[in-house]
């Protein structure tokens, strides 16, 4: 069933059960998009004919307007490790939020936090807060640039680390920026180097996110991410590794799950416990180039960087997300992945699932495409799949994304499955 064939009226069908499930929704949308871009403040998240408006999050599910509660298998884009209202982190920000949200100087908790990521992730030595993994990203490339003395980087197409024109490169068709960003293909070590041997003088960092979630989840080659890292440093570049969704891979990051040792690492998502903050970290070599006493130092400003409340937040939930954690999501996503490919073959409806760990791409296809031998995209089936989810009670991201968080088990966790092998059927009774 690879020319996999939609009913002329697969989405009406589908769309009829979710506009009758979502009236609330249907109508606080309608007000949104008077104020904000198709009703929405964010690139990822949009689909057709509208998202379900949230009332409120409770551990692994979101409730929306109308009181329809739906596993939540997206977490916010991967922003939420423990789930909706982590009572640990719910008590620790009531505790602290009537000191105040954030200061000018230092805060025992921002110490302590700096203390809690240097002893878990290897390379870090020193760390210096951000507002979001955008911005982290924004910054290891000012960290790198000015280490290196250089000013181009090296990324993967399709590669997504946050809102940065640099960094964007290679994302919806935009081209190379001479002497600022080059690009290789994710998987094509060769590729790498040979960029790296045509601009090896001119590139301050490589960076890549070690597993790429956005668009279509790809895992990388075997071997694929030490032969980047070594070419690298061949050339007097630095190693950057993207760990703002990946971090949740093993307790001290994608780094230890790989066997990499990146020079410089950025965190974003869930490292605030579900507040916004971003991290970069790497050598007291490298990190000092933001040292004020230098002769010339790294200027790096931000009014929110380090507060309290993310402080406090970040740390618990780190505190929390144990080996043993990751050990349990882990299994879970094999056991719904598992379930997944069973239904599909039961159903004779084509399926390819990739993924690594408690993250994973479901796709109604059994040959993901690829456009100009690059660009991924989900097609039509997928996007419906994830709309049948929805009417089953199960939020999955709109390109078929999954990742589970810790709270995604027990009852909630049953419901995940039977809400997607029922949405498995949907879709597949919609073909031809």
């Amino acid at each position: 069933m690879s020319n996999l064939v939609l009913t002329p009226d697969a989405r009406a069908s589908l769309e009829v059960l979710y506009t009758r499930r979502t009236p609330s929704s249907a109508r606080a949308m309608e007000r949104a998009r008077r104020y904000m871009v198709r009703g929405l403040t964010r690139g990822w998240g949009y689909h057709r004919p509208y998202p379900i408006v949230a009332e409120r999050g409770e551990g692994p599910y979101l409730i929306d307007l109308d009181e329809n509660r739906y596993v939540d298998l997206a977490n916010n884009g991967l922003s939420l490790i423990h789930g909706h209202a982590f009572p640990p982190v719910v008590a620790a920000l009531q505790a602290a939020l009537p000191r105040g949200s954030g200061w000018l100087v230092p805060s025992e908790e921002q110490i302590e936090f700096a203390r809690v990521l240097c002893e878990r992730i290897e390379i870090f030595e020193r760390v210096r807060f951000t507002n979001s993994g955008t911005e982290s990203g924004m910054l290891a490339m000012k960290i790198a640039r000015t280490f290196t003395s250089r000013h181009a980087i090296l990324k993967a197409v399709d590669g997504f680390h946050g809102s940065y024109d640099d960094l964007e490169v290679g994302l919806y068709d935009r081209p190379e920026i001479p002497g600022r960003a080059y690009l290789a293909p994710f998987g094509d070590a060769e590729a790498f180097e040979r960029r790296l041997a045509e601009h090896g003088s001119e590139i301050a960092a490589v960076v890549l996110e070690p597993l790429m979630f956005s668009g279509l989840v790809t895992t990388a080659p075997p071997g694929f991410l030490q032969r980047v890292q070594e070419a690298a440093h061949r050339a007097g570049a630095l190693f950057v590794l993207d760990d703002c969704l990946m971090l949740r891979l093993a307790y001290g990051g994608s780094a230890e799950r790989y066997g990499l040792r990146p020079d410089l690492t950025f965190l974003g998502k869930f490292i605030g416990g579900g507040m916004p903050m971003g991290v970069v970290g790497g050598s007291a070599e490298i990190m000092d180039v933001l040292d004020p006493h230098r002769a010339d130092p790294l200027y790096h400003g931000g009014s929110f960087n380090g507060n309290l409340l993310s402080s406090v937040a970040g740390r618990v939930s780190l505190e929390h997300f144990t080996a043993e954690t990751i050990i349990a999501m882990d299994e879970r996503a094999a056991g719904l992945r598992a379930a997944l490919e069973s239904e599909a073959a039961a159903l004779g409806l084509p399926l390819t699932i990739v993924g690594d760990g408690s993250v994973m791409g479901v796709y109604v296809t059994d040959a993901l495409e690829r456009h100009d031998g690059n660009t991924f995209s989900a097609g039509e089936a997928t996007q419906l799949l994830h709309l049948a989810a929805l009417t089953r009670g199960v939020l999955m991201g709109p390109g078929g994304e999954i990742a589970l968080s810790s709270a995604t088990a027990g009852s909630a966790l049953d419901e995940a499955h039977e809400g997607l092998l029922q949405a498995l059927g949907d879709v597949a009774r919609l073909t031809t």
